[in-house]
């Protein structure tokens, strides 16, 4: 079985909420069909069609931000501030981390083309601080011990232009 978000990459424009359950088992599949309709927990036809629509561009949209996430990871790597950069090669979710507290607060507050936001995989490039944000709600040794710390920022690359995206990094480093 597996369960994904529909919401995220899949849909990628930030529009449609919803989900996908794929099963092998044809008796699995077939209590789950039964399930959804007793119980009405199924997408929109509106949401659908967006879901539908959207997966005609999913290649190409991954394409472009793992491009994207590739040339910013090369210059994360390089750029002042930043100790380490989280990128496991694939799609556009990048988490990096800088050497203090005041330059996390100086980049969130200086850059322009990324908005600081908590989602992922749309068009649009989004920041966010997973300790205070995604992660709040875990104990927080718990969250230091996975090294998601005050420090730690993720960045979400949409569709917008690398080396612009680049640019905005490198003014709010203060490169």
């Amino acid at each position: 079985m597996v369960i994904h978000s529909a919401t995220k990459y899949l849909g990628g424009h930030n529009d449609i909420l919803g989900g996908v359950v794929v099963v092998k088992d044809p008796v699995l599949a077939d209590f789950y069909f039964q399930y959804t309709i007793t119980v009405g927990d199924t997408m929109s036809a509106f949401d659908s069609w967006l879901l539908n629509r959207s997966l005609k561009t999913l290649p190409l949209r991954m394409q472009q931000h793992t491009a994207s996430a590739k040339k910013i990871v090369s210059f994360l790597e390089q750029a002042p501030h930043v100790e380490k950069v989280l990128y496991p090669g694939k799609a556009g979710m990048i988490s990096f981390y800088l050497d203090s507290d005041e330059e996390v607060d100086r980049v969130l507050k200086s850059v322009k083309l990324i908005t600081f936001a908590e989602s992922l995989g749309g068009p649009e490039s989004l920041l966010t601080i997973p300790y205070y944000q995604t992660h709040d709600d875990v104990a927080e040794d718990q969250r230091l011990r996975l090294g998601i710390t005050p420090r730690l920022l993720r960045l979400s690359v949409g569709l917008e232009n690398a080396d612009d995206l680049i640019a905005d990094l490198a003014q709010a480093l203060g490169e």
